[in-house]
């Protein structure tokens, strides 16, 4: 597919973190976490569901971010490339309250929360604190939904605009299946990106303690030939590599083209 091991690792390293944190805040999301007939655990429930949508949105949007660069791994799979264009329709909806209800409290957001909800600020929330910020959370989310408008001025992604109590299933339903989707996705780039990650074993050193300084002296010897004439370099840094490897150290090339290094990655014992 292609040559860049770095790209592979990078990638691999970004679906991992992103299906770990998908996976975790859509677990804490969707779990049923009181007693059908206890109010104030249901209220309880809702608020905890907001906050939770606002860090899940997070990874949501990481992702929507990284599907460009996922899109070589889409090269010759219909499949893998249709699922890659509907989620970015998703998760631009994603991004939106992403930047509503998590990256911004701006005047404009709160003074429609006030006019949307009054009660908000019902004589009750005086003294129920619960049911003041049930009432908040409830009216960010509905600010947010309803603010993602098409040229014409309608919500775009349900086509109508949501009463998020009333009409909830509608939102999470929507919520759930693009969560289920961005984890299906990912495990198929994880899928393709897989077979050409190379790992290399940071063993302890396999050499014995009376040869360690005859490999030292070797390698200070390469050092300094490939020092004084860099035309060796090809020929002697396979041997070099070598050895490092034997004391359990990773050498990791990098650098422009025709020019190579070594980055050392010692265990910490």
């Amino acid at each position: 597919m292609m040559k860049d091991d770095k790209k592979y690792k990078r990638d691999f390293l970004r679906t991992i973190i992103l299906l770990k944190e998908i996976k975790f805040f859509s677990d804490h999301l969707f779990k049923e976490q009181y007693r059908s007939n206890d109010a104030a655990a249901m209220l309880q429930k809702h608020i905890d569901n907001q906050i939770y949508l606002k860090y899940d949105f997070i990874p949501l949007n990481l992702l929507r971010e990284s599907l460009d660069g996922f899109s070589i791994y889409c090269k010759n799979n219909p499949e893998l490339t249709a699922q890659s264009k509907k989620l970015k329709k998703d998760l631009d909806f994603v991004n939106h309250l992403r930047n509503k209800v998590g990256a911004h409290l701006s005047d404009e957001a709160l003074d429609k929360m006030i006019q949307w909800n009054p009660d908000i600020y019902d004589d009750r929330a005086r003294t129920d604190v619960l049911f003041q910020e049930y009432q908040i959370y409830r009216a960010m989310m509905e600010v947010a939904i309803n603010s993602y408008l098409d040229t014409n001025g309608q919500q775009k992604q349900f086509g109508t605009d949501l009463d998020i109590e009333l009409e909830a299933k509608v939102f999470y339903t929507y919520l759930l299946n693009t969560v289920n989707s961005s984890i299906l996705f990912l495990e198929k780039i994880q899928n393709v990106i897989r077979p050409n990650i190379k790992y290399i074993k940071l063993s302890e050193s396999t050499v014995r303690e009376d040869e360690r300084e005859d490999y030292f002296k070797e390698a200070i010897r390469i050092a300094l030939e490939i020092g004084n004439d860099s035309s060796k370099k090809e020929k002697l840094l396979p041997r070099m590599a070598e050895i490092l490897r034997m004391f359990g150290i990773d050498p990791e090339p990098y650098g422009e083209a025709g020019h190579t290094d070594f980055r050392f990655k010692t265990k910490h014992r």
